[in-house]
């Protein structure tokens, strides 16, 4: 058997496995009667913490392996998932779930260093774009399945995703054909190979941040907006499936453009769309505006991710810390965008977190043009 197609199945497991804990999580902890602060924070805290661990896990992997720290990261997350079932207090969940996080951070940099070794230019595209469309689809039907779960017994989509974690442990036990170039060390011959885009990778890394901060951000706290404008929980979620449905039509369209591969200005421009989607869910009162908002939302997330994640791959020589570096930027946006958002709702008006987060996008793509204007205009140090 092929190593990569079980690097692909686990990767879809792993997201639907995601979805199924912070969904069962968030929904007990409402029903225990936490508070709004307390919401924010069990939403966030599990991916602060992978963040900051996944910048050292990605570098770790570079020099144990990736097989054995992804392992070792399903142990942790999996038994994890497990305990969540067994307590009833918020401050044992926002532990449970810090410790979730630390393991996903061991787990993800190893599999996504582990699937860009030793490829460049359009083979390493045609493999992200088969893990972007694992990874969003995982997350699509975890969020499907857990509600469905959840209904019918609120500790169910915890033992679900501790079973799914535990498959994937035994998946990646199992003796497999290597990938080609696979092996424990990093690319060192890489560097003289980058692509026109060398340098990119940074102005992707702020992209990705910006578009994590904004949607993380506005996601957080879109459930009270709907239950202001009478959108009901199933239309809710099949609002957020829209958007992510959109991530996937994203993933498949950047494999056949590959102009973006060379160019920074499309990246600004969906930015720039997304800025104006979010102003749009502020505006809006129909679910027909919102869905067309969260569609434009999760198209530019997808765009944001694959640029940032294939400059990674494609420019830096040591895989495991560049995808730590990836993933840890995601995290931070997505850890920073509720916390901020959730001040800015609390202290103004119930739609003053959209028009907030869109401001800061288009901050952010300003920042972005800058760095690109600076590394252009300095004197060449190589």
């Amino acid at each position: 058997m092929s190593q990569l197609p079980i690097l692909y199945f686990v990767s879809l497991l792993m997201d639907l496995s995601v979805a199924g804990v912070t969904f069962a999580i968030s929904r007990r902890a409402a029903e225990l009667g936490a508070s709004a602060s307390q919401l924010g924070w069990l939403g966030a805290v599990w991916i602060g913490v992978y963040a900051v661990v996944a910048l050292i896990m990605g570098r770790y992997s570079d020099r144990v392996g990736r097989r054995k720290l992804a392992i070792i990261g399903c142990l942790i997350s999996g038994s994890m998932a497990f305990v969540c079932s067994l307590t009833t207090q918020i401050g044992w969940l926002l532990l449970f779930s810090a410790i979730f996080g630390s393991g996903l951070a061991c787990f993800w940099p190893s599999i996504i260093a582990w699937l860009g070794e030793g490829l460049r230019g359009h083979e390493l595209a045609v493999r992200l774009t088969a893990f972007g469309v694992a990874w969003n689809l995982g997350l699509l039907l975890g969020f499907i399945l857990s509600g469905l779960l959840f209904r019918h017994g609120p500790n169910l989509a915890f033992y679900a995703s501790a079973s799914s974690i535990l498959l994937i442990a035994i998946l990646l036990l199992l003796p497999a054909k290597q990938l080609e170039n696979d092996n424990r060390f990093p690319d060192t011959d890489s560097t003289p190979h980058v692509p026109k885009g060398r340098g990119f990778r940074k102005t992707a890394w702020l992209a990705n941040f910006a578009t994590n901060f904004a949607l993380a951000g506005t996601t957080a706290l879109f459930p009270q907006l709907a239950m202001h404008v009478g959108i009901s929980a199933d239309v809710h979620g099949a609002l957020l499936a829209a958007g992510r449905a959109a991530a996937l039509a994203a993933f498949v369209a950047l494999q056949l453009l590959a102009f973006w591969r060379t160019r920074l200005w499309p990246l600004w421009i969906a930015q720039f769309a997304c800025a104006v989607s979010l102003v749009w869910i502020g505006l809006a009162n129909t679910a027909w505006m919102f869905a067309a908002a969260w569609i434009i939302g999760g198209t530019v997330s997808g765009y944001a991710y694959q640029a940032s994640i294939y400059f990674t791959l494609e420019e830096m020589a040591e895989k495991g810390k560049g995808s730590g570096f990836h993933e840890a930027i995601i995290g931070s946006g997505m850890f920073v965008g509720p916390v901020l958002a959730g001040w800015v709702g609390s202290h103004h008006s119930l739609r003053a977190p959209y028009f907030f987060c869109a401001t800061v996008l288009v901050l952010l793509i300003v920042a972005q043009m800058v760095l690109v204007w600076t590394r252009r205009h300095s004197a060449p140090t190589t």
